[in-house]
């Protein structure tokens, strides 16, 4: 028999967030305002005219930082903690900054950009189509991680959070050439925070570490990233034999966390998954039934229903969620029903760099429904990784990599095309 790894195509790619506290509301008192500004700015005949001219879906509002600064640009007031400065080259305007949060009168260390002199700006009519980018570029040596956490804060003082992730980088790394990084607006948890989007009032930026960056610009961009991961899922008319069946050779193979890959099949009455996890110590799970994410583990969410609304915050009927324990004695937990699930079959095995698993669901049986042909479902998948202490010292998920909480709202999760 040909092992099933062979289908899975590994990439490099590695997600983590940045280390956050809980959204907490942050209350700055010292802060240092940059330059007040109340001049007149040089400017072309129709400059003004063209720029208001530019807007994406009707919202013109999009320069956070251009080269320039006002009384919208401030800083954390301790110099030693944190500098701002505008400088000039040849070519370019850009402000440079530089931080160390690493030092005694230094705990909270950021700066902010109140753009278009401070004005409530309704964002809620365009949160999924824009993307928020930055042209930075590195003083001395390149790097690939900025220790930074974004913000945006509403003018009730609502504030929705977000570490940054080398995936919004768009080059390998940042060198001493501008460089974009830019990142989904939708990607901020402003429904879980109670934002008010019809009146954001600025960006906030929380530095950690020490470092130093250039920034040319921030500005608002359309967004072409997909708001949804997508897996296709094919159909298989022959029936199908866990670990004992080549149909996985016409599989799509789906990357994501630090290595893993999973792929996914159907037939008239299963649903089949395979996945691979790159695990450097597996098989450690201690944890039983409901607290099984508490270890090595695989979780699985789906929905039953093509209808179902993708941005619903809460479960419906036809969305389950499953949890494979994959400790020394795997076994398949139901969640919504509180049990363990016997007629889910599954094969587990170790392998040399983690572990694999294949599961066969019987929706047919279990959901009274079956997976239809040219429909789309919502899917998620995560990989629970245990520590030195044996618990879980991580989650890596692959739709909703940034935000946690896909247990709980489906709205996080991806997509399932059955074809």
């Amino acid at each position: 028999m040909k092992k099933l790894s062979f289908f899975f195509v590994f990439c490099s790619l590695v997600s983590w967030s940045q280390d956050l506290p809980k959204q907490k509301t942050l209350l700055l008192e010292e802060v240092t305002i940059l330059e007040k500004n109340y001049g007149f700015k040089k400017v072309g005949l129709y400059d003004e005219e063209e720029a208001k001219l530019y807007s994406i879906k009707g919202f013109s509002q999009l320069s956070i930082f251009d080269n320039d600064f006002s009384d919208e640009v401030w800083s954390t007031k301790n110099t030693a903690c944190i500098q701002l400065n505008l400088k000039e080259d040849e070519k370019d305007k850009f402000l440079s900054v530089k931080w160390n949060k690493d030092q005694d009168g230094c705990d909270w260390v950021g700066m902010g950009f109140g753009w278009d002199m401070w004005a409530g700006k309704d964002m809620n009519f365009v949160k999924d189509t824009l993307a928020m980018e930055l042209e930075v570029r590195a003083i001395g040596k390149s790097f690939t991680n900025i220790p930074w956490a974004f913000c945006f804060e509403d003018y009730s003082g609502a504030q929705a959070w977000l570490g940054y992730n080398k995936s919004f980088l768009l080059a390998n790394e940042i060198t001493s050439n501008w460089t974009k990084v830019r990142i989904p607006f939708s990607l901020f948890p402003f429904e879980e925070n109670n934002f008010d989007l019809f009146n954001v009032k600025q960006l906030m930026v929380q530095v950690f570490g020490e470092g130093s960056i250039e920034i040319n610009s921030i500005k608002l961009v359309p967004n072409s990233t997909k708001l949804r991961s997508e897996v296709t899922c094919l159909k298989v008319n022959e029936k199908m034999e866990l670990g004992k069946n080549e149909n996985w050779n016409i599989a799509v193979a789906n990357s994501f966390g630090s290595g893993h890959s999973f792929a996914t099949l159907y037939t008239k009455d299963s649903l089949f998954i395979a996945v691979k996890v790159y695990d450097a110590t597996p098989q450690v799970n201690s944890e039983k039934d409901e607290k099984l994410w508490n270890g090595d583990a695989i979780e699985i969410a789906f929905s039953t229903n093509p209808q179902a609304d993708p941005k619903r915050k809460s479960f419906l009927l036809s969305d389950q969620h499953l949890g494979i324990n994959c400790g020394a004695t795997p076994y398949v937990w139901d969640w919504k029903e509180n049990k363990r699930m016997e007629k889910v079959k599954f094969v587990y095995s170790k392998t040399a760099d983690g572990y694999f698993l294949e599961l066969a669901v019987p929706v047919t049986e279990l959901f009274k429904t079956k997976l239809l042909p040219e429909a789309a479902y919502g899917f998620e998948i995560a990989v629970d990784l245990s520590g030195a202490d044996g618990k879980r010292s991580r989650q890596e998920r692959w739709n909703s990599i940034y935000a946690e909480g896909f247990h709980l709202s489906p709205s996080k999760w991806g997509t399932l095309i059955c074809e």
